[in-house]
């Protein structure tokens, strides 16, 4: 089958014939499926199929580091001040918080994670905000082979503001 492709605006290409061509391939393949093919099989030697592709499959045993952390949240018992904490300018309290959150599990914390747990919480925060946060102050978080895990300066970082923010109000 013959395709042309047309120049459009902007270096834009239309390539004609190619929605006919798939069409075509379409109903040849529930033919196939549905055993309706009374043609004789092709001439030409098959392909070998390729070898499938590995997946890391996570079961329903394996939690969603997102879900923990805003599982913990809402048991722990300063839940909006942790909240009102988050939507402060401080980034590094913004990183702190999921780790502070997330100590003594088996979760990998994320940048990403960090910025989704704000985001559901309304509050922006680009992960790569939080990346460099960390970065920048390395006695509050260590890298382990769990991912970021937050240290005793980081504890006390978050519980400092937490009192602080206690006494304020």
């Amino acid at each position: 089958m013959a395709f042309k492709a047309r120049k459009l605006k902007k270096g834009m290409f239309e390539v004609l014939g190619l929605e006919a061509f798939v069409e075509g391939r379409i109903a040849e393949l529930k033919r196939t499926l549905l055993g309706r093919d009374t043609r004789p099989a092709p001439k030409h030697p098959t392909r070998k199929a390729l070898p499938a592709r590995k997946v890391k499959v996570t079961g329903p045993s394996a939690p969603d580091a997102l879900d923990v952390v805003v599982g913990r949240l809402e048991s722990h018992g300063k839940r909006s001040a942790l909240v009102k904490l988050g939507k402060q300018k401080d980034q590094l309290l913004r990183s702190l918080i999921p780790l502070y959150l997330a100590q003594g599990t088996k979760v990998e914390i994320t940048s990403g994670v960090m910025s989704r747990f704000w985001k559901a919480h309304g509050v922006k925060y680009a992960a790569p905000n939080a990346a460099k946060a960390l970065r920048n102050d390395a006695r509050a978080a260590r890298d382990t082979k769990l991912g970021k895990q937050i240290t005793s300066t980081g504890i006390r970082y978050v519980e400092h503001a937490l009192s602080s923010k206690l006494r304020a109000h």
